[in-house]
């Protein structure tokens, strides 16, 4: 209506007389050129819109999907919905993404949706892959930690059945070909310091060409740090682990440290990214608050400042008195110190780097297979009620020997934490060890009679007393579709991929 009232308004007046020489003025031609004029205008601010808002259609074609997501619906119904939805959520994800991102985009969503059936109906054996990657480039660190691998005492009484190893790129390439196309995030730490492998920027720039989000914690102390190498990378956010301001506070949690190590590699950290006009890494400065370093807080967040560090978090330190008495957690409360509130910005800018390094081949291999022929045999669902460990469903973790862990934890003598190893070629992901690690919670009496009938050491899983939620969970996946851009994922969809 608008735009008729518009064109009905120019309309030019009758024609008054011709001048020799002037061309007579065309009443008809000026309302056509003033209408195409408007029409172009009102287009073009329709397309600004529509380009900066989700398409609801989006949201509808997931909403779809969801809704089978049940223990009552069977698994082969499941994978036919994700068939019968991938054109429609590619065609959708294209008008904002560019063809091959929209194509990894729809492939991880839609593990995303299968992944999210298999644990609520507490399934064994998955079709599904792993969304989040944890690995370590190098096993080994230069520091000694009380409560860690590398302490003295965990060395000397050999707690931990935890060896040197490096990460090779051939065998993370590998890994990540098989994993990548549906991870959502990787990161870079477990238990070794990652900046030890020279090679773990190009680690990094490989996991984001398969568009997955990056972060890495480091005690940022080692002697050569390359810092144009880590913004360049891709890298997306980093933990800096900085227990004190003073080195005689420092040392005192972060044995063989140096401080002034630390400060000199951040600087430089901070420097290069200025210079080379990038926001990320985002840098996150990380106190654990000990009753010994507490009274340097304040100190630390102002040294945080001045170093130029994006942020500042007090958190809490788990228990390590068993190792070291003298080393107790402090009372004082979590709590996040923002420096710059525009730092975030920078993973929007760094959620696709490299669009011409884009892993195109595993990508368009997984988008063009069939959901539904991946089912060679009936669904193996538990208890759908049943209390499980997310880790489980939802993340893989290698070390950097390629073992293959369930969660975080560090194998010990009498805890069985490798379920795997990456040189074997098998499907990781359901080795023996992972199918009764699940079964041992959707099932325990079925577990019990199947584990005795192996030849298989009984997972520590069965008998597990730590947290069960894994690290790379909802909030990750939250934070994932945000840095694709609000223009693509409306609050309600971010909603509805992360909260489960």
């Amino acid at each position: 209506m608008r735009l008729q009232n518009l064109l009905r308004g120019i309309v030019g007046s009758a024609s008054g007389p011709v001048i020799p020489g002037q061309v007579a003025f065309d009443p008809e031609a000026r309302y056509q050129d003033r209408a195409a004029y408007v029409k172009r205008k009102v287009e073009n601010r329709f397309k600004r819109y529509f380009l900066s808002h989700p398409d609801p259609e989006l949201h509808a074609i997931l909403a779809a999907i969801d809704e089978k997501i049940a223990p009552a619906t069977a698994l082969e119904d499941i994978l036919l919905a994700l068939d019968h939805g991938k054109e429609k959520l590619y065609k959708s994800l294209r008008i904002k993404t560019a063809p091959l991102a929209a194509k990894s985009l729809t492939i991880k969503i839609l593990n995303l949706f299968l992944s999210k059936y298999h644990f609520v109906t507490r399934g064994t054996n998955l079709l599904s892959s792993p969304y989040g990657i944890i690995v370590d480039p190098m096993n080994a660190c230069q520091l000694a930690c009380p409560g860690c691998v590398h302490s003295n005492r965990s060395k000397e009484l050999k707690l931990f059945d935890w060896g040197p190893g490096v990460l090779s790129e051939a065998m993370f390439a590998d890994f990540m070909r098989r994993y990548g196309p549906y991870a959502i995030e990787a990161e870079f730490c477990n238990y070794g310091e990652p900046l030890l492998n020279r090679n773990t920027p190009k680690l990094i720039r490989l996991a984001k060409t398969y568009l997955a989000r990056t972060m890495l914690s480091t005690n940022m102390g080692v002697k050569h740090f390359n810092a144009e190498a880590y913004v360049n990378s891709g890298l997306d956010y980093m933990t800096v682990a900085i227990d004190g301001a003073t080195q005689s506070v420092y040392e005192k949690f972060r044995r063989k440290g140096d401080i002034e190590t630390v400060f000199k590699n951040v600087r430089s950290l901070i420097d290069t990214k200025k210079k080379i006009g990038k926001r990320t890494p985002l840098v996150s400065w990380q106190f654990l608050a000990f009753e010994h370093n507490q009274h340097e807080i304040d100190d630390a967040i102002k040294m945080a400042r001045s170093l130029g560090v994006d942020q500042f978090v007090v958190a809490t330190p788990f228990d390590v008195s068993p190792d070291d008495p003298s080393i107790l957690a402090s009372k004082q409360p979590p709590r996040t110190v923002v420096f710059r509130p525009d730092g975030s910005r920078g993973m929007l800018e760094n959620w696709n780097p490299f669009p011409a390094e884009i892993q195109a081949e595993p990508i368009e291999q997984e988008f063009a297979a069939s959901w539904r022929e991946r089912l060679v045999a009936s669904s193996d669902a538990g208890n759908p009620d049943a209390h499980t460990c997310h880790y489980l469903y939802k993340n893989i973790v290698m070390d950097g020997t390629g073992r293959i862990l369930p969660c975080c934890g560090a194998p010990q003598p009498h805890v069985d934490l490798v379920f795997g190893n990456a040189q074997s070629g098998a499907d990781l992901f359901n080795s023996e060890k992972y199918r009764l690690a699940r079964l041992s919670f959707a099932n325990p009496t079925e577990y019990k009679v199947k584990q005795a009938s192996t030849l298989t050491a009984a997972p520590y899983c069965a008998n597990c007393e730590w947290s069960h939620k894994a690290q790379i969970d909802t909030e990750h996946l939250k934070n994932y579709f945000v840095v694709v851009g609000s223009d693509v994922f409306s609050p309600a969809s971010v909603a509805m991929l992360s909260s489960w």
